[in-house]
C-alpha cells in the first residue's frame, strides 16, 4: 500500500496545476476504505499541494462496511473527508450472501451507527435490487431499514450480470434465473415512488437525495460533461474533449511513475458527434435532461429539428417532454432509457454518414 500511495501522490504531482480549482474529491472503488486514514491524509495533502482546493470542497470516500470501525470513521473525518458512500447493498443476510459480500446485515447497520457517531452528517448508501425471485415486500423491507438511518443520499442499482463474472457464468449454466424484465420494471417504479413519497428527490436514474444540497456534486460532473482528473490504475480523465485512461496493471502503473512518466494507457479525442451522443446519453439519465441550448451550441442542426420523430414519439407515449429548453424523460421513459438513447444515436450516426457521403461525392 505504501508503494501504491507513493506512486499515486507522484502522479498527482506530475499532473499538478495550481491554477486548477478543485471543488470535489472522490475516493472510489475498488475498496478505498482499505487505505489507512494516514495514507488517505497523505493523498489529500498531495492534492492540496499541487492544486487549489476550494473551501467547502466535497470529499467523498466509498466505504465497504466490512473494512471499517468507529476509529476509522473518526480518523478520516479528521483528515478532511466530509461525505461517505457506504456499499450496504442490502440489510438482509440472505441477499448479501447471494451477492458474495464480505459483511453481514448487522455489520452494515453497525457501520452506519458508527459513521453518525463519528460526526458525519452527509452519508450515502448503495442498495441493490432485482435479485432472482425478488419481491416488492423484500425490497420494501430493505428500503424501510435504510430510511430508518435517515441517509442524505441513497443509490439503488438493478442487479446486473456482467460477462466474465462468476454470477454471469451461473446464469449461463441455468443455475441462476434472472428476474424477468416486467418484475424489474415494477421494482424500479416502486423504488422511485416510495422514496419520493418519503421526501427524496429522484435526480438521476439510480440516485436519490434528501434535498438538492445532498445531490452528489462529484457525480453530477460526469453526467454534465464537466472536465475531471482521475488518478490511480485504470483511472479516467476528461478535459478539452480528450478522454484518457491509466494502465489498469498496478505494477506497470508504479513502474511508469518511478521512471517519471505519466501512466497513461489510452487517449481518445472525442468527435463532435461523440460529444453530442454522450450529452444525450448522460443527460437523459438525470431529471434535468438534455439542455437544448447547450446541444444547439455544438450541433450544426437544432435538437428539435434533428430529433423531431424521436421527441414526438416520446411525448406521445408519455416517455419524455420538452420544458424550458430541456428534454427529459418521465419515470416510464427512464425504463426504456437504452432504447430511447439508441434512437437518438441512430439519427446522429445517420447524419454523419450522409455528411461523409457528401464529402466523398465532392472529392470525386
Amino acid at each position: 500500500m505504501d508503494g501504491f500511495v507513493r506512486s499515486l501522490t507522484g502522479e498527482i504531482a506530475l499532473r499538478g496545476d495550481r491554477s486548477a480549482h478543485i471543488d470535489t474529491i472522490y475516493f472510489g472503488g475498488g475498496t478505498p476504505s482499505l487505505l489507512s486514514s494516514d495514507r488517505m491524509e497523505r493523498i489529500l495533502r498531495a492534492i492540496g499541494k499541487n492544486f487549489t482546493v476550494s473551501e467547502g470542497c466535497e470529499i467523498t470516500v466509498e466505504v465497504n462496511p466490512g473494512t471499517v470501525d468507529l476509529q476509522y470513521f473518526q480518523a478520516v473525518r479528521k483528515s478532511g473527508v466530509n461525505r461517505l458512500n457506504l456499499g450496504i447493498q442490502s440489510f438482509s443476510d440472505d441477499r448479501l450472501e447471494f451477492m458474495g459480500r464480505i459483511h453481514s446485515a448487522a455489520i452494515a447497520q453497525k457501520a452506519l451507527y458508527q459513521a453518525r457517531a463519528a460526526g458525519f452528517d452527509n452519508i450515502g448508501l448503495d442498495l441493490i435490487y432485482g435479485l432472482p425471485g425478488d419481491s416488492h415486500d423484500a425490497w420494501i423491507k430493505d428500503l424501510d431499514t435504510a430510511l430508518g438511518f435517515h441517509p442524505e443520499h441513497i443509490s439503488c442499482y438493478m442487479l446486473s450480470y456482467e460477462p466474465g463474472t462468476p454470477m454471469h457464468g451461473l446464469v449461463e449454466r441455468g443455475t441462476i434465473i434472472p428476474l424477468d424484465d416486467g418484475a424489474v420494471a415494477g421494482l424500479f417504479r416502486l423504488t422511485s415512488n416510495y422514496l419520493c413519497s418519503h421526501g427524496y428527490i429522484h435526480y438521476e436514474i439510480s440516485n436519490f437525495a434528501a434535498g438538492t444540497s445532498h445531490q452528489s456534486r462529484h457525480n453530477q460532473k460526469y453526467w454534465n460533461h464537466v472536465p475531471y482528473l482521475g488518478f490511480g490504475p485504470s483511472a479516467h480523465s476528461f478535459e478539452n474533449r480528450v478522454r484518457s485512461s491509466n494502465h489498469p496493471d498496478l505494477c506497470r502503473y508504479i513502474t511508469d511513475l518511478d521512471a517519471g512518466r505519466l501512466p497513461v494507457g489510452e487517449t481518445e479525442t472525442l468527435t463532435r458527434d461523440q460529444i453530442l451522443m454522450e450529452m444525450i446519453m448522460l443527460g437523459l439519465r438525470t431529471s434535468r435532461g438534455v439542455d437544448l441550448r447547450e446541444f444547439n451550441r455544438i450541433s450544426p442542426r437544432g435538437f428539435l429539428e434533428m430529433f423531431t420523430t424521436v421527441v414526438t414519439d416520446c411525448e406521445r407515449r408519455n416517455w419524455g417532454r420538452v420544458v424550458n429548453q430541456r428534454f427529459f424523460l418521465t419515470l416510464d421513459g427512464r425504463l426504456f432509457l437504452d432504447t430511447i438513447v439508441a434512437s437518438f444515436v441512430h439519427i446522429i450516426l445517420g447524419s454523419r454518414d450522409k455528411r461523409q457521403e457528401t464529402r466523398n461525392k465532392v472529392q470525386s
